[in-house]
């Protein structure tokens, strides 16, 4: 009776495998955190630079279990390096970014090829981080 139960999943190889892999790979699944539980998601911003510092005011995407509509918290941060202000958000769903005057277009050089700042965001509700950069020829693929 072994030997023919054995026989039987020998030939179904690929089921046995699918189910291993089921077993393994699901407790990882359900157990992971969300993204956005573990890093803070950046809707909008305002950057406002003086002398040496900058300050980035942002709305934080902040998610709430059971709600049917998603809800923003202001959040704000600073210092002298956007990169290092920025390093643990996420840009990815940034939809507008403002400046207390011009763009800074240093800073959208940074933004666009340090984060993961879409191109196509809007600055000031004018043109795109594209447009900007490569009309004052800072854009580079």
């Amino acid at each position: 009776m072994i030997k023919r139960t054995l026989h039987y999943l020998w030939g179904r190889k690929f089921v046995i495998l699918l189910l291993a892999l089921t077993v393994i790979l699901l407790p990882n699944a359900i157990g992971h955190d969300l993204q956005v539980r573990t890093t803070t998601v950046i809707t909008e911003m305002t950057i406002e630079r003086t002398a040496d510092e900058i300050i980035i005011t942002a709305k934080k995407f902040k998610p709430s279990a059971g709600a049917e509509s998603a809800s923003d918290e202001t959040i704000t941060l600073q210092g002298t390096d956007v990169r290092e202000i920025l390093a643990d958000v996420s840009l990815a769903h940034c939809r507008n970014i403002q400046f207390n005057g011009e763009p800074d277009l240093e800073i959208l050089h940074k933004l666009y090829h340090y984060q993961d700042l879409r191109g196509n965001t809007p600055v000031n509700d004018e043109n795109t981080v594209n447009e900007l950069l490569k009309s004052h020829d800072c854009y580079c693929q």
